[in-house]
């Protein structure tokens, strides 16, 4: 058994690696310059073609089921994704600065043990949304198979009704499963290529849609004017009702997308400067995720106009669908390339976003014998082992805890970020993040941060109530102010978790702080020699800065 752990274990790539431990291996290491590829317009190009994508074309669906109309909904999103974008920049300095990923980053949060809590916690969501975006993948997948062979549209299902799913949706689920693979051999500095060819073709392909939507319908469809009557949802007359089902739509805005803001640092860590994931992040985020959502509204509202009779086309698949069918050689020919498009963009979400990020926490968690390869590879082995589709096509109940997780997510996201530029003032001794026992000043107590625990704890509790009102299937008696609170999960419960933390902190502050390294232990600034990061005020020299994309 010794023997096949020893085969197992993670091999070095040179001579100047070290070996790996139960705690580091080269790729939770402080990555070197030599593997910090992304350049300012390397993460403009990852947020377009993240973001462009079938769950943002669709983000502001769910909003108008609540009674808002078009541009209540929209205003939502904008004032969301502003929130977000400065998230995401506030979270991911700790990458951009010190080159450490989320994994690394919670040891010195929570300390080196108790860093498994949250990690733990990302690994599940990696599993669950990498399932999750492989069947929408496959749908898109379809509708490529479809325009070549429209008769795949009524292949025979020969699976029976337990199974949550027809044949031709698998098949097409399996065949996007396929190609993936190969793509989780691609290293993360080696994305910066496929995020500009991705981006442009699906940023290409979501404004022509938009345009010939207008062109065709001749205005902004029906959804734009009367929206009741096509969502079927009460309207909500102005006063509280309404300010608060807004509060609501900006909360679930964040919290679509909480779990990317979490591990930002896994990106932000290949980041050639400290500097480049700044105003790229800033200006690209909100851009792109708000007119995505626009476009999606439109485009849906436009084909609620000319196809009256097939309801709300949200999902770009459903609708390149009835395009076909509706059209001639010239609608397949642009079902076929549009449908391309889509898989293209699946692929850029679910690779970087869930299966390598899945393979960075893998090997946070089991460095001896993960790396980010391996981790990816399992992350995408237990997201369609665990029948996906099943779960989006059953019990509501996982759909809403899995979209109000936001609960857990934000709290979390405020001890992180309050920790590193409050408590630490972004000073971190990076030796002692891997160093499992009391000579680190990240053991805490018994490797666990009390203060962290206290401070998540506090954010959560005030919004459960109304969590747990919303995903029981049997209704719970809970006042109107439980209500409210849930309805700012994301904010709420980030605020109040960072506030709380600091004030542990300051009353109470642990060992260590202000503390660096006198030397450049892993290479991380230098990769050659030996550097005092003392001496660097801003963490990285600008020495370092290249032309990168």
């Amino acid at each position: 058994m010794s023997t096949l752990l020893k085969q197992l274990e993670v091999k070095r790539k040179n001579e100047f690696e070290g070996e790996s431990t139960a705690w580091i291996n080269r790729d939770i290491v402080p990555l070197p310059p030599s593997r910090r590829t992304w350049g300012a317009w390397s993460f403009v190009g990852y947020w377009l073609l993240t973001g462009f994508n079938i769950s943002g074309w669709t983000t502001a669906s769910s909003l108008l089921g609540l009674g808002l109309n078009v541009w209540q909904a929209m205003t939502s999103v904008v004032i969301g994704y502003l929130i977000v974008a400065c998230a995401v920049v506030g979270n991911g300095f700790v990458g951009a600065e010190w080159h450490v990923g989320f994994p690394v980053y919670n040891r010195f949060v929570w300390g080196v043990f108790g860093s498994f809590f949250p990690l733990l916690m990302r690994i599940l969501l990696s599993i669950v949304w990498y399932g999750v975006q492989l069947v929408f993948g496959g749908k898109s997948l379809k509708v490529v198979i479809g325009a070549i062979w429209p008769s795949f549209y009524s292949l025979h299902n020969t699976l029976p009704t337990s199974a949550g799913i027809e044949l031709n949706d698998l098949i097409g689920i399996l065949i996007f499963a396929a190609i993936s693979m190969p793509l989780l051999l691609v290293p993360p500095e080696h994305f910066r290529k496929p995020f500009l060819v991705g981006s442009v073709v699906i940023t290409v392909t979501t404004f022509c849609m938009f345009v010939w939507a207008l062109a065709k319908q001749g205005g902004g469809g029906p959804l734009l004017s009367h929206p009741r009557e096509l969502s079927g949802a009460k309207p909500i007359k102005g006063g509280s009702r309404l300010g608060w089902a807004m509060a609501y739509g900006i909360s679930s805005t964040i919290g679509s997308i909480c779990a990317g803001i979490l591990n930002q640092s896994d990106y932000t860590r290949f980041a050639s400067y400290p500097r480049a994931q700044i105003l790229s992040q800033l200006v690209i985020v909100p851009l792109g995720s708000i007119t995505v959502a626009l476009f999606g509204v439109i485009v849906t509202s436009c084909a609620a106009g000319f196809f009256p009779d097939e309801g709300l086309l949200w999902a770009p698949y459903d609708l390149l669908q009835v395009i076909q069918a509706h059209g001639g050689p010239g609608a397949r020919a642009a079902c076929f390339f549009a449908g391309c498009a889509f898989v293209l963009s699946q692929f850029g979400i679910n690779i970087p976003g869930n299966a390598v990020s899945g393979g960075i926490d893998l090997a946070g968690l089991l460095p001896r014998y993960i790396n980010i390869r391996r981790g990816a590879f399992l992350t995408a082995a237990l997201g369609i082992a665990i029948c996906p589709w099943k779960l989006l096509t059953g019990s509501s109940v996982f759909l809403t805890v899995l979209s109000s997780f936001a609960v857990f997510l934000g709290p979390l996201t405020g001890v992180m970020v309050s920790d590193y530029l409050i408590v630490r003032r972004k000073k971190l001794r990076l030796s002692h993040l891997y160093m499992p026992d009391p000579a680190s000043i990240y053991y805490f107590t018994y490797g666990v941060n009390v203060r962290a625990i206290i401070s998540w704890v506090s954010g959560v509790w005030p919004l459960m109530p109304g969590f747990i009102h919303a995903v029981s299937p049997d209704p719970v008696g809970v006042s109107e102010g439980w209500t409210h609170m849930y309805d700012l999960a994301w904010p709420l419960g980030f605020t109040l978790s960072a506030s709380i933390h600091i004030a542990l902190n300051t009353f109470f502050p642990p060992a260590g702080l202000g503390q660096v390294d006198m030397e450049d232990v892993f290479g991380t600034f230098t990769e050659n020699g030996l550097l005092p990061t003392c001496a660097q005020s801003d963490v990285d020299s600008e020495s370092l800065k290249e032309a990168s994309f």
